[in-house]
């Protein structure tokens, strides 16, 4: 099970997806301060500057990261059942590219907010490391997929010899 190198990439993916879900993921910078920062479930900007800003808007991105954390889990522990874990890759992979839509436009969302609450603040984002994890983890998925895929041609090119 986890000497097989694709489980060890889906491993690695829940743990870095698992770190990115309890991080801040980005933050909102005026002048040099931090205005608010960006998390997968809420944006907290400073109450004394921006009243109205404050939202809970991006709960979907944590949404998405615990389901892909919980499908690389059980993707890890189906070895016997490939083309499920196969399967069950694909659509932890394609849950992070919409993760990664989804985390840009509210990048861009709360950014335009912010601007507009204080027009001449001079807001910019500003990326944090963790928001770099599920792009990381795309990466491993896709390399896992390769792995996965290696092992049933291997075990298919038995099957026909016997």
């Amino acid at each position: 099970m986890i000497q097989r190198i694709q489980s060890l990439y889906l491993a690695l993916a829940a743990i870095l997806s698992t770190v990115s879900l309890f991080s801040v993921v980005g933050k909102f910078v005026s002048g040099g301060a931090e205005a608010a920062h960006f998390t997968n479930f809420t944006i907290s900007a400073d109450p004394a500057q921006f009243t109205t800003v404050n939202d809970s808007g991006p709960w979907a991105l944590g949404a998405l990261l615990i389901i892909v954390v919980l499908l690389n889990v059980a993707t890890i522990f189906m070895f016997n059942h490939r083309m499920h874990q196969l399967r069950l890759t694909i659509f932890s992979t394609i849950l992070l590219v919409g993760y990664i839509l989804v985390y840009a436009f509210f990048a861009w969302l709360f950014q335009g907010k912010l601007q507009s609450a204080a027009p001449d603040a001079g807001i910019h984002f500003q990326l944090c490391a963790s928001a770099v994890y599920p792009i990381v983890c795309l990466i491993l998925n896709i390399m896992a997929i390769h792995g996965i895929r290696k092992d049933e041609r291997l075990v298919r090119s038995l099957d026909r010899i016997r």
